[in-house]
């Protein structure tokens, strides 16, 4: 099972589009929850514009760490390589 699941209720939390780093390409795509293990990183190209993932309920629920999933993976992804 993957640390953040990709459900409803995550979705209804997700404060992805308020992120400041957040832009046009995903907002189109109807993208978010990137820190889910089934979405990770984000098909668009992204720039380091500020990240608000400390602020998420979801980042908080599930006790994460890193930041700018829409950029590097799922919290699967990047805390796995952060524990190595």
């Amino acid at each position: 099972m993957s640390k953040v699941e990709k459900n409803d209720a995550n979705m209804g939390k997700c404060v992805c589009p308020s992120c400041p780093s957040y832009n046009d390409c995903a907002r189109g795509k109807s993208e978010k929850l990137y820190c889910a293990g089934d979405v990770g990183k984000s098909s668009c190209a992204y720039q380091m514009n500020g990240c608000i993932c400390s602020q998420c309920p979801v980042h908080m629920e599930n006790n994460l760490m890193a930041g700018y999933y829409c950029m590097h993976g799922s919290a699967d992804e990047i805390e796995g390589k952060m524990a190595m």
